[in-house]
Order: C-alpha cells, then structure tokens, then sequence
C-alpha cells in the first residue's frame, strides 16, 4: 500500500507550484511585447552586438549543424578564423543546439533573429527559477509559504534587475553563462549539509558550471566558478570550525570533482579556445587596456538608476536594498557570505580604481585574460538577489517589537529622505545651461523617493505581521513594480518586430553572386559590417568579435591599407572614401543607416593563392611588419617567411610565373592546382594559426609563417602540383574525447551512486 502524502509535503507543493506559476506570469508581463503577434505593439532587441555578432554567429551554427558539420572554420569574417575556438560562437552549447534544430535550415535572417530573441527571453525565465530554487532549498526550515517568497523575491530580484537587464541581454553569452550559478550553489549547498560531502549534488555544481563554460563566455564562468569554490569552502568551514585539516580533508577532493566535472564536460569548447587565445589580438592588451571598470559614481546608481548612464547594473530596487538590510541586520543565515562576495565583487568592479584588481590580475588565476572588469557586477547581483530572499524570510518570520519596529522605520524614513534630497537638489540646483533640467536624472530621483517611501510604509507592517501570506504578496508586488517600472522597455529595445531585423542588402547578393571569385574578400568598413559577412556569407576581413587574430588585427590597424588589402586578397573596398590610394573603380554606390557609401573594386587584387620566387627570412613578427611598411618593398616578388623555405628559390619571378588556381575553397578544406617552372612559394591570404595541416599531392608539408602571420608553403621544384589545406586541430579532437568520456562518466557516477542510496534507504526501511 502506498503511503499518502504528508500535508506538509502538499504544501510545500502547493505553495511551489504557485510560486513558479506566478514567476512564469511576470515573466510573460515583462517580456510580453517581444512575444506579442501585434506588429504595433512588438518589440525586440536593438541592432548591436546582438545582431552583429550573436545573430550572425548563430546563422552560421544553422547552416553547418543543419547540414551534419562541425563548424570548425568561419572563412566570412576577420580573413577567416577559428569559428569553434571562439567561445562566444557557443556551438556545442546544449540550448544552443535546441534553438538551432528548432529553427530548421536555410533560416532568414528575420527568423534567426526570432529565435535567438526567445532563447534570450528563456534563459531570464531560466535564471529565476533557478535563483527561486536555491533560496527556497537554504530558507526551506523557515516553513512551506514563506520560504517561497523568499525564492520569488530573490528571482525578480534577479532576474530583472539592473544587471540582467542591462547589456546581457545584448551581450547573450554574458547572460546565457550567468544563469547557472543558482544551480551550482544549490548543488553545493545540497552536498554540503552533512559531514560527508553528497558527491553526486558536486557532480550537479560540476554539470552547472559546464553549461556556463559552453554557453561562451570565459570571464563571467569564472567569476561564477569563484563564487562556487568560495560557497563550498564556507560551508565545509561551518562543518568543521577551526579544524583546517578537516576542512581541507572535505574541500580538496570536492573542489577537484566541481572542477573535474566542469572541466571536462567542456573540454569540446575549452582546449580549442585556449589554444587559439594565444594568438589573437587579446593577448598584446596590457594591464591598463584590462583594467576599466566602474567609475566610482556609478554606486549612486545603487539608489538612481539611469542617472549616470543608459544601464544600471549595481541596482537591484529599492525595495531589494532594504531587505538585503534587514538580512544582515537580523544575521540571517549566510548574509555574512553573501555579503562578503557583494562586497568584493563591488570592489572588484571598479577595475584599476582600487588595488584589488592589482592582486586579481597577479594571484587570481585566469583575471589576467580578460578586460572589462565592470561585469564583477555579475557577483554582485547574484549576492544581492540571495540577500534579498534572505532578507524577506527574515522580514516575514520576525514579528518585531515595538522598539525594533521603530528602529527599521526610521532607518526607512532616512532612505526616503536621503532620495526626496536628492530628488530636490537636481531640480533647483542642476540643470543644463539652457535652464533645463536632467530629466532623466530627476525622473530617477523622484522615483526612487516614491519607492523609497512605499518601502517605509509596508516593510515595517510586514514585520509586525509574521508568517502571514497578505504581506508576502505585497512584498512580491512591490519588488516586481519596482523593478519592472525601472527596466521594462529599456534602450535594449526598438519598436521594430524581430522577423522584420536584418534584410539581406542587395550588395551582399551581388558580391556573393557575381562579383567574388573563390578566396577573394572585401574591407566591410560600410554597409557589410560587424560580422554580418558570416550572416549573408561575403567574406569580409574585418568583424566585431573580441577575439581577433593577431596578425590580422595588425595588418588593419598597423599597416597602411593598401598593404593590408593587398596581403588579405581584398578585391572590394566598401567605403565612403571617393578615392583610394590604389587603382579602383567605384562599381556600386549603395546606402547604409550612415548613409551614402561606395563600393570600390580594386584594380589589381592580390589573388588568395599567389607564388613567389624570392624570400626574406625575418626573426621576429615584427620584423616582418617593418619590411611591409616600407613602400618599396616588394611583397609579391619576395615571400617574407618566419624561416628558411628549404628550397633553393631564383630570387625573382620567371618569364613564365607559373599559376596558383583554387579549385576548392570549403571552410575548413582549400585545395590548390599549382604549375610552377621552378622552385618556388606559395603563399596563401590565410591566417596562420594551429590547426591546419598541409600536404603537396598527398603528402605532407610543412605551413610557414609569411608576412608576420599569413601561410605558405615551399614547393621544391618546378612542376605541377596539388596542394591541399586541411583544418583538423588537435585540440578539438582531444576535447571532444575528453567531453564524450566525462559525459559517460557522469552518467555512469548517477546511476551507480542513485543505485547505492536506493539499496540503503530499502535496507534502513
């Protein structure tokens, strides 16, 4: 007989099942009018770095995965670069590939933007009902109704703050490797609360953290990775107090499986990207170009939001900062971590303004790769959120005396003031020289007085009113009215429906069509820009993405242009330039959102595959920069080469120069017809980085290094030959290996470890 159900256990239930249902209406409220069929009423995200990079890189995943290909190589953007290494391209991303099969193949741009819109929306969905799940499990002794308020109040806190609806939502891999952190908290907090770690709820943190390394972007995975290991010392530390070797005893072999787990799950996407970081143009910044953060005003934004600048990520409602107030006021359990990591990840944001990001950049291993350390606000809008459920656990099982209800309405009443003060100071002391005022800035400062005062009123009631369900929802209500009223409709968005974003320009089926012979690119500076080349599949030599090959990076900004052009087989200026400094004609004269531009054809392209007869050894990239940069020097006539070519080459160009024919040009296959009447090399407008391998009728050949990052390779003697590239790195293979055997793993540790405790709780029963 099947015993029934505990009451507690149906309201547990009950009050879950209307707390996530309520979670999923709001989300609908905020998000409705990306969703919504109405053309008047739509919205979607404004063109930028969601269309020029993510929209564009996901065109490209459709078209490779829809066609049973591995996306290795991207030859439409930057010359042509690792498509896969580049983390942000997300290919193996598990809801990445759910929004590619739903989208089905040969997508119009329209529909790609469509698509990636709603993987947006969902993964905010996503987020707070994660963050509902954690706080709800660590406030669960506090009872059923009002640990779910708690949960609500930390995923609205969350999930429509100032940082999650700020550039994240533009920036889709910042948020998509975000969002699982709540899940490995919850792993960790789970493996945590006895003495001998639960190692199966590590293996969940592990998998969490996983899903944040492949959804793309390196920096905020490490800070969620730090947050974690952080986490799981503290609680390891509450089991064994000032017994380190105990501690360490249970947080070593721990830490190692969370990193083990995460690791090599993401090893198919890691090893690639961390081979190909040491060649891109990341890796000449300094520590002054890494060092930028937040300019210290920015706190003020902590009380006004969009005073200061278009997003506001230190905000997380007014309302949300009392309640984080009363968390640590009332010494809720875990304030003092969660605190702590606000805190550091507040001090952590303001870059090179404080000496924190001296000690990071030095002793914490992997800050030194990245630059932007504003996005520490990452930390702090998880340690807020959790504050603030804390916080209003706290608030709804307090039952205050009159004293401390006096006290907390006071300290409510001096926010109130501090805001109404500041409110009046912008309206009768700033105002532009024209006599008007900051709008903007006195908009958030009159609003932030209202919210502030409403705060004051009802917080106080709800501590007088423990366990009641009436002020949990008004409390819901206000942090959502709160938050919504301050981020809805943010300048993330444009009154344009998202299947109507991105037409294909008529130039870009012109030069796809007609205009580009096989290896040929274009110089997008107008009209075909940001990475829109992947989208309408035009090769261009420029792009958007953060990782930038070096030496193409250099040629563009280094080099004078006609040099670049001439080294990146360049055959179409897109420009409002009415004349350049080589031969062209202006074939096309076309119009972009800047306005009127032309298109340029050059009059003596460099074809993609080119032999010359004659070498310069160089030691050094840069020595090789320096030849290029002298106008006399004769790139076509002599091949700088990083060594000697092995052959004995004439030194200048035969009567009969032989010809170089592409005959096949696939993204991660070139293949070459070569007649040459002497010893000679053949030098290639493809950057030159590990992964491809070469072979001249089948046998292989070595790549040299030419013009400080191009390829070549030597043919030693005159004839006719077959010279064939082939991009196959050893990272991807090696990772794909390491991924698929942690995936087996895993499975087979669940399953083995779900047996066991089966088979004990049937032998304890």
């Amino acid at each position: 007989m099947v015993p029934e159900p505990q009451p507690s256990t149906n309201r547990a239930a009950r009050a879950d099942l209307i707390a996530v249902l309520a979670l999923v209406a709001l989300w609908m409220l905020y998000f409705w009018r990306i969703f919504t069929p109405s053309a008047n009423d739509a919205l979607s995200l404004t063109e930028g770095d969601f269309s020029g990079q993510f929209v564009a890189f996901f065109g490209y995943q459709v078209e490779r995965l829809s066609g049973g290909e591995i996306p290795l190589w991207n030859p439409y953007n930057y010359a042509g670069h690792p498509f896969l290494a580049d983390t942000q391209s997300a290919v193996f991303y598990p809801p990445r590939l759910l929004t590619v099969a739903l989208v089905g193949a040969n997508p119009l741009p329209g529909a790609l933007y469509t698509a990636l819109q709603t993987e947006m929306a969902l993964h905010v969905l996503l987020g707070s009902l994660l963050m509902y799940a954690f706080v709800r499990r660590i406030t669960a002794d506090h009872g059923a109704t009002v640990s779910a308020f708690g949960g609500m109040v930390a995923a609205l806190t969350l999930s429509y703050g100032g940082y999650t609806s700020g550039y994240p939502q533009l920036q889709l891999a910042v948020l998509e490797a975000g969002i699982w952190l709540p899940l490995a908290l919850l792993g960790i907090f789970q493996a945590t609360r006895h003495d001998r770690p639960g190692w199966l709820c590590i293996v969940l943190a592990g998998v969490a953290l996983a899903l944040s390394l492949l959804a793309g972007h390196p920096q905020t995975s490490l800070f969620a990775l730090y947050l974690a290991l952080a986490y799981l010392a503290y609680r390891l530390w509450q089991h064994a107090p000032r017994d380190w070797r105990a501690w360490a005893r249970r947080f070593v072999p721990a830490a190692a499986l969370l990193g083990l787990v995460a690791g090599g799950l993401a090893a198919v996407q890691l090893l690639p990207g961390l081979e190909y970081l040491q060649h891109t143009s990341r890796q000449a910044m300094s520590f002054d170009a890494k060092g930028n953060g937040f300019p210290f005003m920015d706190v003020a934004q902590v009380l006004f939001p969009g005073f200061l600048t278009h997003w506001s990520p230190l905000y997380f409602g007014i309302a949300g900062l009392a309640l984080a107030g009363v968390a640590a006021w009332r010494g809720a359990p875990g304030n003092r971590f969660f605190g702590a990591a606000a805190l550091v990840g507040l001090v952590w944001s303001f870059g090179a303004g404080t000496v924190v990001w001296d000690l990071a950049y030095l002793l914490a291993p992997g800050a030194s790769w990245f630059r932007g350390q504003e996005r520490a606000a990452f930390v702090i809008a998880h340690s807020a959120s959790v504050l603030a459920g804390l916080g209003t656990v706290a608030l709804l099982t307090w039952g205050a005396a009159p004293g401390e209800e006096s006290v907390f309405r006071r300290a409510l009443l001096a926010l109130a003031g501090v805001c109404a003060v500041f409110a009046a100071a912008w309206f009768v002391l700033w105002q532009t020289p024209d006599g008007a005022h900051y709008d903007a800035a006195l908009r958030s400062a009159a609003f932030a007085t209202l919210l502030a005062v409403l705060t004051a009123v009802l917080l106080p009631r709800i501590a007088r009113q423990p366990h009641s369900r009436l002020p949990g929802v008004a409390l819901v209500a206000v942090i959502a009215f709160d938050l919504f009223s301050v981020t809805m409709g943010t300048p993330n968005y444009d009154p344009i429906p998202a299947g109507d974003r991105l037409p294909e320009p008529a130039i870009a089926r012109d030069l796809r069509e007609d205009m580009l012979a096989p290896g040929a690119r274009i110089d997008g500076q107008r009209g075909i820009t940001d990475n829109y080349g992947t989208l309408y599949a035009v090769p261009d030599v420029r792009g958007i993405s953060p990782l930038t090959v070096q030496s193409v990076h250099t040629f563009l900004e280094a080099l004078p242009p006609a040099r670049a052009w001439d080294l990146l087989a360049v055959r179409f200026v897109l420009t409002d330039w009415e004349e350049l400094p080589v031969p062209s004609e202006i074939v096309a004269e076309e119009e972009d959102a800047a306005g009127p531009y032309n298109v340029h054809q050059l009059a003596d392209p460099r074809p993609f595959a080119w032999l010359t007869y004659g070498a310069t050894v160089v030691a050094s990239d840069d020595e090789a920069y320096g030849l290029l940069r002298e106008p006399a020097y004769d790139a076509r006539q002599h091949a700088i080469l990083d060594r000697d070519p092995g052959v004995t080459l004439p030194g200048s160009t035969p009567q009969d120069a032989g010809r170089a024919e592409v005959r096949r040009f696939e993204p991660e296959t070139i293949a070459i017809e070569v007649e040459t009447p002497t010893a000679s090399v053949l030098t290639l407008s493809l950057p030159q980085v590990p992964g491809w391998r070469a072979t001249i009728d089948g046998q292989e050949a070595d790549i040299l290094r030419a013009y400080g990052g191009l390829s070549a390779v030597a043919l030693p003697e005159a004839g006719a030959y077959t010279v064939t590239l082939r991009y196959r790195p050893w990272t991807f293979t090696a990772g794909a290996i390491l991924s698929a055997a942690s995936l087996i793993a895993v499975a087979a540790a669940t399953v083995l470890i779900t047996a066991r405790s089966r088979r004990a709780r049937r032998a304890e029963g």
